[in-house]
């Protein structure tokens, strides 16, 4: 025991790195080889009232961290888990806060791992009984311990059983009516409690009860206190939010004293901006899939808007003179993110209020009044769309133009503001204004500052240039020359100290590039850009980096603006700018994700003519990056720039690399390889696939196999609905639909029916139904690709001898009903009427009647 002592002491508190880096790896040798032992051991250590305070605490981190790292309780006998708990709950009424504190995390890792798998259910009642007991220290310990549990299974994502969170909840009640430390301690847990509370709180009586008891602590003198709880309110608000009605009036009583006091004004603020993102966020979803929603609870907000507006717009006047950078920090930052919630959440309920005290404040002698009603304008602009909004602007933007010469810069800080929101906004307001070009040159003006106004106005003309993409009459046409030598002159100034407004800059010529009609303008363009490429490496480090990432993002623009514009290939300008690439990356002696990008548009742009360049770019640049897996954008970029080759090629002229696919696939598998990565390598596989055809087929069980495991991870995402991982599966769902859907079309050529593919439609159908459900609020682009592999699937195998029902079956399914009926919700989009159209003569090629019209 003795020998494991010491090498705790050393692996924790050792001078040398090498006798800690020794005294660890012997430790994790042990942990590997005698699990049973190991723990044990660590226990022991932890409760030895011979050792010293420090060296307890040492082995109760190093016990919690094993048991939970890689799950490592559950490698140990179950006789020797009863010996730790029990010797583990000995130490919650330790002497000793740390050791009081370490047991209580140690418990609390344990139950995160055995809870969800109902094991070691008498805990919590142990726990809970504990804190009623008539020993203070006894309760603290017990609530300590509980508030341990609920962080760890937050942190972890786990839930537990209603009939053990309802225990939960009952200790975690009675902690809120304790001391002060307990109290504290309860409303943590209450905080990390929530994410499993779902079902316990649709009760009313135990919502009622928890509400009641947590208004206490929010009206609280002591500062501690209310903190905590208007801390946990925020959760709290999400988690019965479906029941908001019935508590608005009593959260914004307890709350109103709070949002005007400076030790508790942001984290209120928090709370009701919170409250307004969530109606937000629940109406764009609801307008999204048109499909109805929880309801938004706008109505709920409305009862307290005037009284909550008030409050929010008068912190917006609390302004520090000495403040260089305001954004994102303190009351009044708080107070306008409240406030564009607010705004967005009652849209024009709102307006009135927020107008008016625009009108009071615009022209006041304070410039923070000045300041403030600028900043209350941007926070309504910050919602795009709104008709109304667009008119205001209209009718409001010369007065803002004027707040740019204010004798104050912090209100010529807040007018840059707003303009860039209505920039990026109302584009339109400034663009068809009568004095737009007169705007347009006053901004520019600024450009040759170096503070925050220059920032904001670079960013204002960005923001309108991104509308030029929305602009098929070429209306704003007049503007792109200009704008271009304009951003020109940013990216030519040495005086910043990083190339952050470089990147803005460049932005802001890429925005214009894609608007660019004239095939010969582009080539000027490309030629002025090969030159600068030439001079770069000279430049300062800051300045070189952000201008090599904008010449290459440029160059991949206009060879892609090429291609849209039909221009014919120029052998001379692809070999050209191929060469300016590949001596970029032999500067660098590497390769880069923008240097791909910038080759992927050449490609695309030479179609056949790329394969003069295919050999030396496979075997001496695009090898290098698709070696690169661990790094994550490289490899991303090599990944994607081959299917763009791939695609641009015919597959006689790719077909000796074929042999690619098999790399490809083996990424997919590797641990190592990035998820996101990986949506990109089933991009990839899909295009050649698709060019392949028929050749690609031995790769058909592999590339099967993988999808099959992307399907069987995202219906488990949809049964689970961590909603932090989202996006993610959204993006992986496209990813394989579409691989789905090359495979479909390379293997089913000339109407032969391949047969693998063909019974794998069951689980291709599984995944749709999974991925497609109303409550997932899939998008309407989603549904159509859906839709588009369930069609497919019934026109390529209908012929199929015997096997005609199968395509009935499909075509007539309630899955491909109802994704048909949602697509109808949008029938104004082409591809959609395209869709029900190619459905309506499947069912007429069956003698099925059209009940899709």
């Amino acid at each position: 025991m003795q020998e494991f002592v010491e090498l705790i002491q050393a692996a924790f508190f050792a001078k040398e790195n090498n006798q800690r880096s020794q005294a660890e790896q012997q430790l994790v040798n042990l942990k590997h080889q005698l699990p049973n032992e190991f723990f044990q051991k660590c226990s022991n250590a932890f409760i030895s009232p011979q050792l010293d305070s420090q060296t307890r605490v040492a082995a109760g981190t190093l016990l919690q961290r094993c048991i939970t790292y890689e799950q490592g309780w559950l490698t140990i006998g179950l006789d020797v888990k009863r010996k730790i708990k029990d010797e583990l709950l000995s130490q919650l009424i330790s002497s000793d806060q740390n050791i009081k504190k370490s047991a209580a995390s140690c418990l609390s890792g344990i139950c995160a791992i055995e809870l969800p798998r109902q094991e070691w259910p008498e805990i919590i009642s142990i726990l809970v009984q504990n804190t009623r007991h008539d020993s203070i220290e006894v309760k603290k310990a017990a609530t300590i311990t509980l508030g341990y549990i609920c962080e760890a299974l937050k942190n972890q994502k786990q839930s537990i059983e209603k009939t053990e969170s309802e225990k939960v909840l009952y200790g975690i009640c009675m902690g809120l009516q304790g001391e002060k430390e307990i109290k504290l301690i309860s409303i943590r847990a209450l905080k990390d409690s929530l994410q499993f509370m779902d079902q316990v709180l649709a009760q009313q009586q135990v919502r009622d009860h928890v509400t009641k008891l947590l208004v206490e602590q929010l009206i609280s003198q002591d500062a501690e206190i209310r903190l905590a709880a208007l801390e946990c309110l925020i959760d709290y608000t999400k988690a019965i939010f479906d029941y908001l009605e019935q508590y608005i009036l009593v959260l914004w009583n307890c709350t109103q004293e709070s949002i005007q006091h400076q030790d508790f004004a942001v984290v209120t603020m928090e709370i009701w901006q919170s409250v307004a993102s969530e109606i937000n966020e629940r109406s764009a979803v609801s307008n999204r899939t048109n499909l109805g929603f929880r309801k938004t609870q706008k109505e709920a907000l409305q009862i307290i808007s005037q009284q909550l507006i008030v409050a929010v717009l008068k912190n917006l006047l609390v302004s520090d003179e000495d403040e260089e950078d305001d954004e994102e920090q303190g009351i009044q930052e708080a107070a306008y993110k409240a406030a564009s919630s607010i705004s967005e959440a009652l849209g024009s309920l709102s307006y009135q209020l927020y107008l008016r005290f625009i009108e009071n404040t615009l022209q006041a002698q304070e410039w923070q009044n000045r300041k403030a009603s600028l900043l209350t304008f941007s926070s309504m602009v910050e919602t795009a769309d709104v008709s109304e909004l667009f008119q205001y602007s209209t009718s409001a933007i010369g007065e803002f133009i004027k707040k740019l010469a204010d004798p104050h810069k912090q209100v010529r800080y807040a007018a840059g503001r707003v303009i860039t929101r209505i920039a990026e906004n109302y584009p339109q307001v400034i663009l068809k204004h009568q004095y737009a070009d007169d705007y347009i040159n006053q901004f520019s003006q600024f450009l040759q500052g170096n503070n925050k106004l220059t920032k904001y106005l670079l960013w204002t003309l960005v923001n309108l240039t991104e509308a030029f993409r929305d602009d098929p009459v070429n209306q704003f046409g007049k503007y792109y020359e200009f704008l271009i030598s304009q951003f020109a002159t940013v990216i030519g100034r040495q005086d910043f100290s990083d190339g952050t407004l470089l990147d803005i800059a460049w932005v802001g010529i890429i925005n214009c590039l894609q608007c660019v009609k004239e095939p010969q303008k582009i080539k000027t363009y490309l030629e002025a850009f090969g030159q600068q490429m030439l001079t770069v490496y000279s430049q300062m480090r800051w300045q070189k980096e952000a201008n090599i990432s904008g010449l290459l993002s440029a160059i991949h623009i206009c060879f892609l603006r090429l291609v849209v514009l039909g221009d014919q290939c120029d052998i001379q300008l692809m070999n050209n700018f191929y060469q300016l690439i590949v001596d970029y990356f032999k500067k660098i002696q590497t390769v880069t994700q923008d240097g791909f990008y910038a080759i992927s548009a050449i490609a695309q742009y030479s179609k056949i003519n790329f394969k003069q360049l295919l050999d030396d770019f496979m075997q001496n640049y695009l090898e290098i990056g698709l070696q690169k897996k661990l790094e994550i954008e490289t490899f991303k970029g090599a990944i994607l720039c081959l299917a763009d080759i791939a695609r641009s090629l015919q597959f006689k002229e790719f077909s000796k690399y074929l042999r690619i696919l098999e790399y490809l696939i083996a990424c997919v598998n590797d641990q190592q390889v990035n998820r996101v990565a990986k949506i990109a390598l089933f991009v990839c596989i899909a295009d050649i696939v698709l060019i392949a055809e028929q050749e690609a087929e031995p790769y058909f069980q592999a590339i099967w196999q993988l999808v099959k495991s992307g399907f069987s991870a995202s219906i488990y995402f949809t049964q689970n609905k961590d909603m932090t991982q989202l996006e993610y599966y959204e993006n992986l769902n496209d990813a394989l639909l579409n691989c789905y859907l090359c495979m479909l079309h390379a293997f089913n050529l000339n109407k032969v029916p391949y047969i693998p593919l063909y019974q794998t439609i069951q689980e291709l159908c599984m995944f749709i139904q999974a991925t497609s459900d109303k409550s997932l609020t899939p998008t309407v682009e989603y549904i159509r690709l859906c839709v588009t592999c369930l069609l497919d699937c019934v026109s390529y195998y209908k012929q199929v001898k015997g096997q005609e029902n199968m395509s009935q079956k499909i075509l007539t399914s309630p899955l491909l009903i109802s994704l048909l009926d949602m697509l109808k919700q949008y029938s104004n989009q082409q591809e959609n009427q395209q869709l029900i159209m190619y459905a309506n003569d499947l069912c007429k090629s069956f003698q099925l009647p059209q009940y899709l019209n």
